[in-house]
């Protein structure tokens, strides 16, 4: 079940990287996705790694809550569904601070599991 649910978010990531080609500022989402998707297969792959993906987890974070300071109030969740040009900036940051919150909810879980593994191998080895 790991695997898989650590295969659909490395895939998801990748997807949300590849639909940054019509934004305007996509170097550094296509970094946080990728990164984010990387750093979890690395964690899978090599459970030592477990910090790989909490790194990224913490850096989406700060960035998604200077995000969420920015639209609480203004935007409602059934703004998401409009075009942008109906509310303004605001929507997009809103789309934008729920990529992060997901890439932070992915990450932190891909860490937990991989630190929880890294653990029971440390015990095994003694």
């Amino acid at each position: 079940m790991a695997l898989a649910l650590t295969s659909l978010f490395a895939l998801l990531c990748a997807i949300s990287a590849a639909l940054q080609y019509n934004d305007p500022d996509p170097l550094r989402w296509v970094a946080l996705y990728l990164a984010a998707g990387a750093a979890a297969v690395v964690a899978w792959v090599q459970p030592r790694a477990w910090s790989a993906p909490l790194v990224v987890a913490v850096i989406a974070l700060v960035w998604a809550g200077l995000l969420w300071a920015g639209v609480a109030g203004t935007v409602e969740t059934s703004d998401l569904w409009k075009k942008m040009s109906e509310k303004g900036g605001k929507v997009e940051e809103m789309r934008e601070a729920g990529g992060l919150s997901l890439v932070v909810i992915g990450g932190a879980l891909a860490a937990w599991r991989a630190r929880r593994v890294s653990a029971g191998l440390r015990r095994s080895a003694r």
